[in-house]
């Protein structure tokens, strides 16, 4: 009775105060791993996007950047014959210099599309860049061909000072399917919007976004399309006098305003016409701003410099550069 006794007995403090850390600890493990994969799923997530973010600006740029200057050498007015009708000419203002060519540039400030100018340059601000060249031709089919600005707006009725200089290029046809009379000119300008901030998920974000303003009619030029880029560089290729249109070297857009014309294969050009190649460097961040790991560190930026991390801000930043040719003013291989 005695055996029987003992061996029906309950468990004792210290066995129940054991099986209640034990307990304890394997769900703060559990937790723990919880925790450790759901911060490396939104880690991973927000590099995702940021890594998207990145590519998204630098292909806009770069597939826009190809149509500088363009000119369509052949441009058809009906099915049975077609006609030479001239080149890249600024049919906008000749008071507005950023339209002489298929490149222009604003240092350290955001381009003015109400009176063709750059603001005066303010230290650190972003730079901004407008590509311009004209239609081609999209034969009444929608879609084919190249006659919308950056926002996909018809420029048909584009206006500068009070002057709509397509109106006429584009004819009777029906708006952005009708043939034209003459190639419609585009242009586009690409900068950065001011700071602003909003709440994700129950945190707030502060971010800067990559901004286009196309010719199109629209009251609000400047339309957010890549949210998280906080710094945006442009740096210009020049040929040279007396090359085989290879850049020296990269300018600043103020830089390029200061050099003197050229004669490059026994024409006078000035620097702005001169550019072959545009350097464009981004920094982005992670729109999750907790996701880094180390409440201390670095990164180098578009200026070359290195920039500390501030410890309240735990975002992921990421800088990366690319050069594009300038397609329509390059007539060798550098």
């Amino acid at each position: 009775m005695k055996t029987r006794a003992c061996r029906s007995r309950g468990l004792t403090l210290i066995e129940l105060l054991v099986s209640i850390v034990l307990g304890l600890l394997l769900a703060a493990a559990a937790g723990y791993m919880l925790i450790s994969t759901t911060r490396v799923s939104r880690a991973v997530d927000a590099n995702a996007q940021q890594h998207e973010a990145t590519s998204v600006v630098l292909d806009i740029i770069g597939r826009d950047l190809k149509n500088a200057g363009f000119y369509p050498a052949n441009f058809p007015v009906s099915i049975e014959s077609s006609r030479f009708q001239g080149t890249y000419s600024n049919i906008v203002s000749t008071s507005a210099k950023a339209f002489d060519q298929g490149i222009f540039g604003c240092s350290e400030g955001l381009f003015d599309v109400t009176d063709g100018t750059c603001p005066a340059s303010k230290t650190g601000e972003p730079d901004s860049l407008v590509v311009n060249y004209f239609s081609a031709d999209n034969f009444e089919v929608e879609g084919v061909g190249t006659r919308k600005d950056c926002l996909r707006q018809d420029v048909e009725l584009a206006e500068f000072g009070g002057t709509k200089y397509n109106e006429d290029r584009a004819g009777a046809g029906a708006k952005g399917t009708g043939t034209v009379v003459l190639p419609l000119f585009i242009s586009n300008v690409y900068g950065l919007g001011a700071s602003y901030t909003y709440t994700q998920d129950g945190r707030s974000i502060t971010t800067r976004s990559f901004r286009c303003a196309g010719n199109g009619p629209n009251t609000k030029p400047y339309h957010p399309i890549v949210s998280g880029v906080t710094q945006l560089r442009f740096r210009y290729g020049v040929a040279e006098a007396h090359t085989l249109e290879a850049p020296a070297r990269f300018f600043t857009a103020a830089e390029v305003n200061g050099l003197p014309a050229a004669t490059v294969n026994g024409e006078s050009k000035t620097a702005w016409q001169r550019v072959v190649a545009v350097q464009v460097c981004v920094v982005t961040k992670t729109l999750d701003a907790s996701v880094r790991q180390t409440s201390s560190g670095n990164y180098v930026d578009c200026d070359g410099a290195s920039v500390a991390f501030a410890s309240s801000d735990r975002a992921v930043y990421k800088q990366q550069t690319r050069i594009f040719g300038v397609r329509n003013n390059l007539t060798r291989t550098f």
